[in-house]
């Protein structure tokens, strides 16, 4: 949201997860593992801030997770798609307040 970036999330279904071989970037991925979906609609293990951006006051969420004794903190937009993702596939809302930001874009920007 910092920076006007353009995030267009693809969801799939792996049929064979022993077989799926990521090959994430380095500068951008800290690690792959895997977490329930449902996770992401529920008020467990999560932690909120208020923030404000260009004016208008939203929640950056945060989810632990931990799995093989390794402890993850999901956040930030990574957070945010997943909840969206979740509400979606479920079909209820989140058990807590969601609150994100009203975008106002100055212009598209056309490659």
């Amino acid at each position: 949201m910092q920076h006007l970036l353009r995030v267009v999330p693809v969801i799939g279904v792996l049929n064979d997860r022993k077989a799926f071989k990521p090959t994430p970037n380095p500068a951008e991925v800290d690690a792959v593992f895997d977490a329930p979906l449902e996770m992401f609609i529920k008020d467990e293990n999560r932690s909120a801030e208020e923030r404000e951006w260009m004016g208008e006051k939203y929640l950056l969420h945060f989810f632990d997770y931990e799995i093989e004794n390794k402890r993850y903190l999901i956040w930030g937009l990574t957070a945010g798609i997943l909840i969206r993702a979740a509400s979606v596939v479920y079909q209820r809302p989140p058990a807590f307040l969601e609150q994100s930001p009203k975008f106002k874009f100055p212009g598209l920007v056309d490659k």
